[in-house]
């Protein structure tokens, strides 16, 4: 009861901490806002007084303007100044030369001006007050038309020099017009005003901290802006391309300063001389105490909240861990561990949705004890329980991880497997059964007790199919398996031969199938189903044996026991040595597990069907239900026979699930279509609609096709009808021996 109230206070916490974050982040941002208030009205504070000051400092430098111009009005009976430049050596002009040296010089000195400079109308400095620049200033054309211009409609035009020479940081040029002693035009007055006294009252910044600066901007041709401040100090002036300073029109706002640096500005506009003065502050000192505060503030919580956050995961995996028991409760068998009804219904469900997505079979498997109620009335329902779990640990040992086995009974089990083909399938359910009949289930002082399995099986439908449904369609196979004589495999309806399994009964078939000297043929004929006339014949392999003679049982046991390969290769060549006197309209049809065409050299099977026979037409029969995960590394193998001129079938297609991979990727020339599909076709409306849609994707992969299993005159007479050209079975013509090729 305490663990349950540890979790629900940290589980309450962890709650609480989100509204109090909230609440400090309100209160944080009514600080900063409060702060980035007081810090405007100081900024705001520090800008008009500066603006002030430079109003009044510029002022007094037009009224300077205004006072030479009244001086040279008055005093001094000046001609144009383009005839004062034309007549420079004349009386006249050493005259006025002698009265603006004296006045201008002592003007220029009192009031600490770099130079007073006289143009005439075209710009060019007929007069230079300042003895120090004479030689690099008079006659020089200092602005250009457009300068000029504007100048005779303003009091007076402000803009950089570009000069190494004077030791000032930034010279100013104010321009008022002068006019001749008829007050007509003459040229222009020029002050070049020293830009120090300006320096000294705007680097003081005193109250705006380490960050705080003040700089004039004005707007110059085009996109350049020029910047004058203290901090950025260059005795050519700086003229920036763009204006790195957005302030969007507005007196107080935030922006980015020319360094790139997020800043709150003021912005005072100077109507009157045509530049803005900017004051402002780096955000980052500005609030640097509250950033402080404030990332403190939300680590801790940040961590209280992981810490909690972890917490509650602890408490709510306790949680899921006791939900995922119940659940596994209700959906696996308690003695076993493997599903349950419930289980492998909703696998079921699953299964069949996944192999309908992606086209894939899944086979099923039903495996009943034998006598497993002796068992339980000999031993005792406690060693009857032991074997099942010991025969359930046998059965996952031998499937994938991909498949699944349920209990659906007492002594029954369901086996899925994913993915799995007819003779896939048909291997594993034999290496299960042989895994049963292993296993041992032993008591303290009791001896130990094995037991053996029947098995049925049927491929998963096309139709979704309950549990019932399904074991229903199984039983009917487990009984032909239980019928036989038990420790069987049925495979929907028919009985599947199985491999001996005594040892010394093995190791005794193992030799006659390795000395390869038993095995003998027969043929089967092949029709045209249009005109019954025959086309070819299939070579049949079997064994003299007395108890396994058709291939299916020595087959199964050549694989199980890892000699398939040569064991087929040795039936291919027993067949082809009895091939004499076939005509040549007739094809012979060879049978070849596709393990076998991987492992013989291309080349040894084209001597071999050389040597056979120049002038025969072969076709190799290729098992689809044998081909194992991708077919593609039979396309080598195929290309090269496909090239000798062995044509390629596919054999046993269209049972179960059969792969379109296999079609597209191979080409076969011919497609065999399994007799399982065959049988009874003219009574299984079902097997007739699954046939028409088959032989449409044969026809598109143009390749022909032959119907096996024709037993009976009513399935021909469905298969013409259907435009199946080629077939054969018991109703044309049953196997012979020894082959009959006439």
């Amino acid at each position: 009861m305490n663990r349950i109230y540890t979790k629900l206070i940290l589980l309450s916490l962890s709650l609480s901490v989100i509204p109090l974050m909230i609440v400090a982040g309100i209160f944080l941002y009514n600080t900063q806002k409060e702060l980035k208030s007081e810090i405007y009205e100081r900024l705001n504070a520090v800008s008009v007084l500066k603006k002030n000051k430079l109003e009044t400092f510029f002022n007094s430098r037009k009224e300077d303007l205004k006072a030479i111009q009244g001086f040279m009005d008055v005093q001094i009976n000046l001609p144009t100044l383009e005839e004062f430049d034309r007549d420079r050596y004349s009386f006249a002009y050493s005259k006025a030369k002698w009265q603006l040296d004296d006045q201008l010089r002592a003007f220029m000195n009192s009031y600490a001006y770099a130079d007073i400079l006289l143009l005439d109308t075209k710009g060019k400095a007929v007069f230079v007050a300042n003895p120090a620049h004479t030689k690099n200033y008079l006659d020089r054309t200092f602005f250009n038309d457009r300068v000029l211009k504007d100048s005779r409609q303003e009091i007076y035009y402000s803009g950089p020099v570009a000069t190494q020479d004077w030791k000032y940081p930034y010279i100013l040029y104010m321009i008022l017009k002068a006019r001749d002693t008829q007050g007509q035009f003459a040229g222009y007055i020029v002050l070049a005003v020293d830009m120090t006294v300006v320096y000294n009252f705007m680097a003081d910044n005193t109250g705006l901290g380490s960050t705080g600066e003040t700089f004039l901007v004005k707007k110059m041709a085009d996109t350049q802006y020029l910047f004058i401040s203290p901090l950025i100090y260059d005795e050519r002036a700086i003229l920036q391309k763009e204006m790195a300073l957005d302030t969007q029109g507005k007196k107080i706002n935030g922006g980015v300063d020319y360094r790139g640096n997020k800043v709150l500005i003021v912005r005072q506009d100077l109507p009157s001389l045509g530049w803005v003065l900017i004051t402002k502050i780096d955000r980052q000192e500005v609030f640097a105490a509250i950033s402080n505060i404030r990332t403190l503030f939300f680590t801790i919580c940040l961590l209280i909240l992981i810490l909690i956050i972890a917490g509650c995961i602890v408490f709510t995996e306790g949680i899921l861990n006791l939900i995922q028991k119940l659940q596994a409760m209700t959906i696996h068998d308690p003695l076993t561990g493997v599903l349950n009804r419930r289980g492998l219904q909703d696998v079921l469900s699953k299964t069949f949705a996944v192999g309908r997505r992606m086209g894939i079979s899944v086979q099923v498997l039903l495996l009943d004890m034998d006598n497993f109620k002796q068992i339980n009335d000999r031993h005792g329902h406690g060693m009857g329980d032991a074997v099942l779990t010991a025969v359930t640990q046998k059965i996952t040992q031998t499937i994938r991880q991909t498949d699944s086995v349920a209990r659906v009974g007492g002594d029954e089990f369901i086996v899925l497997l994913l993915d799995s083909r007819e003779g896939d399938a048909i291997k594993v359910a034999d290496k299960i059964r042989v895994a049963v009949s292993q296993a041992s289930a032993k008591l303290p002082g009791k001896e130990a007790v094995r037991t053996t399995c029947s098995i049925g099986m049927v491929p998963l439908g096309e139709k979704q199919l309950s549990i019932d449904e399904l074991l229903q369609e199984l039983h009917a196979s487990l009984s032909l398996s239980k019928s036989e004589g038990k420790n069987r495999i049925a495979y929907q309806g028919e009985q599947v031969k199985i491999s001996p399994t005594d040892a010394e009964l093995a190791s005794e078939f193992k030799k006659v199938l390795a000395a390869g000297d038993k095995f003998y043929t027969a043929s089967q004929p092949i029709f045209d189903l249009r005109n019954m006339t025959k086309i070819g014949y299939e070579l049949l392999s079997r064994l003299d044996h007395e108890r396994h003679t058709l291939p299916e049982n020595f087959l199964l046991f050549a694989r199980n026991t890892d000699i398939l390969g040569a064991v087929d290769y040795a039936c291919m060549k027993t067949a082809l040595s009895t091939l004499k006197n076939v005509p040549a309209s007739r094809r012979i049809y060879i049978n070849m597990f596709p393990s076998t065409l991987a492992e013989i050299p291309v080349d040894d099977l084209l001597r071999d069907f050389h040597a056979a026979g120049k002038n025969t037409h072969f076709c190799i029969e290729i098992n689809e239900q044998q081909i194992l995960g991708d077919p593609f590394y039979l396309i080598p193998s195929v290309t090269r026979l496909k090239e000798a001129g062995i044509m390629i079938a596919l054999d046993d297609y269209g049972f179960g699930n059969s792969s379109i991979e296999t079609l597209v990727l191979l080409e076969p020339d011919i497609v065999k279509i399994d007799k399982k599909i065959i049988k009874d076709i003219s009574r299984d409306e079902r097997k007739f609609s699954s046939l028409r849609r088959l032989l449409k994707v044969i026809e598109s992969c143009k390749a022909s096709v032959i119907a096996e299993g024709i037993e009976t005159r009513e399935d021909f007479e469905v298969l013409r009808a259907l435009g199946v050209s080629y077939g054969q079975g018991f109703l044309m013509g049953r196997p012979e021996i020894p082959p009959n090729f006439l």
